[in-house]
């Protein structure tokens, strides 16, 4: 008798679907082919062994397994229930008919207990892909209570070889195994949890410009660079940017799953509550944990990340060390003392800031004391030492950071209204509902023609913003941003056409000549504690 199953071999990004096919025929010896490894060739011994402690009967006629398709090589021992399944199916031992319905994937136990996996998610797709039911398996992932049941096909834990054959006998699934699996909660119920980790915009006092210029660089996924003296709340309102994070962008899901459902350590389960990925760094950095151990991966899945929507096929190879560009692929990554890092470090964030496949949040000191621009502390570096400090990053790095925001110090008297992070996310949020609803990503993603063409403005607005691009001489490269801030500053205000006011507010949160105390802070909507005549001047 023949018996055909469906499985799946899980590798990076992507499930390889797997057709077990076991036929039962007189005479004897237990044969698999396939371009099997030997992980596979040995499970033989395993198989054998689960069957008999489970109470069933190993048919002892001639028993070959074809794994198809013949040209992939087989690894892992994922493959041993649905083996099992079919040898006992083609005995006669349980009825077929549930099986073609199924994705069947497991690793048998010499007691017949199924091993838990850690990756249901890319087989919940692939099995999504193919058309089945549902996918039958054993996790106690908690990845499996982040999946909408409305969008996959059902998650069927069995726990052994026992409970398998009795839901294809029945169509019932064990309830204690499937007791733990809790129903997807709401978006809002989801996001209101995961935000109170990460804080409230409410607890820094202040800081009214830094604070709209993160609500701007969430909004339109702009990468932004911070400078300002030690202890004036950079880092805290950084730290808590992802309050006010939009969800993920929809063509970034499949990417964002399917890496944090690698079994890396780096892996952010907060993805499948569509919240994005965000990690915090300090100095030192070095290659290996930027782009973890096979860098070449690494920037193959980079350079691909943009123009696809769906991961490789076929899989590519899962790195070990996932790395921190990876890790934050379509999400946050906040690099805190910027300016300590080596050269040829900063020189490797220059294609995942050109590609946008992050957003790249850099904070640094105005100097070396730190004391430049401060209130009630006076600088202590010469002027040569403060304009080499200045030219610490070269000038290819400042040219992709679409935001630089110099963020003076404030006197304790100072008093702000202050705003909870809900408000500014409701904000971030219809911005960003506007942009998937008109061109499906982010402006900060969008190129110079895009731009152009989504901005609308008037023929005099136009003339205005090529007149003053002419005055700064800036490139295109800052031409691009500044359109795409000024598209933000404009979904924000929830108008479709770019007004003078947006470009001059975005060239304020750009500013262009990366000047301390340069920038109108009245432009973008906030006010600065620090005039220009409190400013410390550095002694010569």
């Amino acid at each position: 008798m023949l018996v055909t199953l469906q499985s799946g071999l899980v590798q990076f990004l992507h499930a390889t679907p797997i057709t077990v096919e076991v036929s039962i025929t007189r005479g004897i010896k237990y044969f698999i082919v396939g371009l099997a490894d030997t992980a596979l060739k040995e499970s033989k011994q395993r198989i054998y062994t689960a069957i008999k402690n489970t109470q069933f009967h190993w048919p002892g006629q001639r028993i070959t397994i074809n794994l198809a398709p013949t040209t992939t090589r087989k690894f892992g021992t994922l493959l041993e229930l649905p083996i099992a399944l079919g040898v006992l199916a083609a005995s006669g031992q349980f009825p077929t008919d549930r099986l073609e319905a199924y994705l069947i994937v497991g690793t048998l136990g010499l007691d017949g207990g199924v091993v838990p996996i850690e990756q249901p998610y890319q087989l919940l797709e692939l099995a999504k892909r193919l058309g089945k039911k549902g996918v039958v398996l054993n996790t106690h992932s908690a990845q499996s209570t982040y999946l909408d049941e409305r969008q996959f096909p059902a998650l069927c834990v069995v726990r052994s070889l026992k409970e398998a054959v009795f839901f294809f006998q029945t169509g019932q699934l064990p309830a204690a195994a499937n007791a733990a699996l809790r129903p997807p909660q709401s978006q809002l119920a989801q996001w209101s949890q995961q935000r109170a980790d990460f804080g409230c915009f409410s607890e820094v006092a202040g800081q009214r410009p830094l604070k709209r210029a993160l609500e701007v660089a969430a909004a339109g996924g702009h990468h932004a660079l911070i400078v300002g003296p030690p202890g004036v709340g950079k880092t805290m309102l950084c730290e808590r940017l992802p309050s006010i994070l939009p969800p993920i962008t929809p063509c970034d899901l499949p990417w964002l799953k399917g890496i944090h459902s690698s079994g890396t350590s780096e892996e952010q389960t907060s993805v499948f509550h569509n919240l994005r990925p965000f990690l915090k760094r300090s100095p030192p950095l070095t290659k290996r944990q930027l782009f973890g151990s096979l860098p070449d991966i690494t920037l193959k899945v980079v350079r691909q990340f943009r123009n696809t929507r769906l991961p490789f096929d076929p899989p590519i190879a899962v790195p070990k060390v996932l790395g921190d560009v990876l890790a934050t692929l379509g999400g946050v990554y906040l690099v805190d003392e910027l300016h300590t890092t080596s050269a040829r470090i900063r020189d490797m964030l220059l294609q995942p800031m050109n590609d946008y496949v992050h957003q790249l949040i850099g904070i640094m000191n105005p100097c070396h004391c730190g004391n430049f621009g401060h209130h009630d502390r006076e600088c202590r570096c010469t002027a040569s030492s403060l304009s080499g400090y200045q030219g610490m990053l070269s000038g290819a790095l400042m040219e992709r950071f679409d935001i630089y925001l110099f963020v003076p110090s404030m006197s304790w008297q100072e008093e702000e209204i202050i705003e909870r992070s809900e408000a500014i996310y409701q904000r971030v949020y219809d911005a960003w509902i506007m942009q998937i609803k008109r061109q499906g990503k982010q402006n900060a993603q969008l190129t110079l023609n895009e731009l152009e063409a989504y901005s609308m403005m008037t023929k005099r607005d136009w003339r205005a913003f090529y007149r003053m691009a002419a005055k700064h001489n800036v490139s295109n490269r800052v031409r691009r941003s500044w359109l795409a801030l000024s598209r933000t500053l404009a979904d924000l205000d929830r108008v479709e056409a770019v007004t003078m006011h947006h470009i001059v507010a975005g060239l304020a949160l750009m500013n262009p000549d990366r000047k301390e105390y340069g920038q109108d802070f009245d432009a973008v909507k906030g006010r600065s504690s620090a005039g220009k005549d409190r400013t410390k001047r550095p002694r010569a």
